[in-house]
Parts: C-alpha cells; structure tokens; sequence
C-alpha cells in the first residue's frame, strides 16, 4: 500500500495534509511570522479557519504555518 506521507518539515496546507497529519499523529510545528508560537503537538482536529491541537489550543489557520515534525509510527 503506497500511502502518502508527510516528510520531516513539510508546510502542512491543503485539507488532505491536516487529515494525513491527523491520521498518523503527526508532529507539528506552529509557526508565526517565523517564530514558533506553540509547544509541538499533534492535530486534533481542523476547519477552514481554525487548527484545534491535542493540547487543546486553537489556532488560526491562515495566519500561522504549520509544519511536520516527525511521524511516531517511524521514530
């Protein structure tokens, strides 16, 4: 099974990545105006405005970046 995956520090963007990242407990890196704003976590959940993180914060999704940290089935 080829299944797509997220690489180590790939820009998490489109709905398909949040859901990748969501399925395969994804680490993520939130960052803002090149700084990272947030402890790494992974995705909880994702609508088209907002990221909800397994740490319980929210993020706004069109003024932060989020990036793939590490895959925990792979570590």
């Amino acid at each position: 099974m080829s299944e797509r995956e997220l690489q180590v520090d790939q820009q998490i963007i489109t709905d398909k990545d949040f859901e990748l990242a969501i399925k395969t407990s994804t680490f993520v890196k939130v960052v803002q105006n090149g700084m990272q704003i947030r402890p790494i976590s992974t995705i909880a959940g994702y609508n088209p405005d907002a990221i909800r993180m397994k740490d319980g914060s929210v993020v706004h999704r069109n003024a932060n970046s989020f990036f793939a940290i590490a895959n925990p089935e792979k570590a």
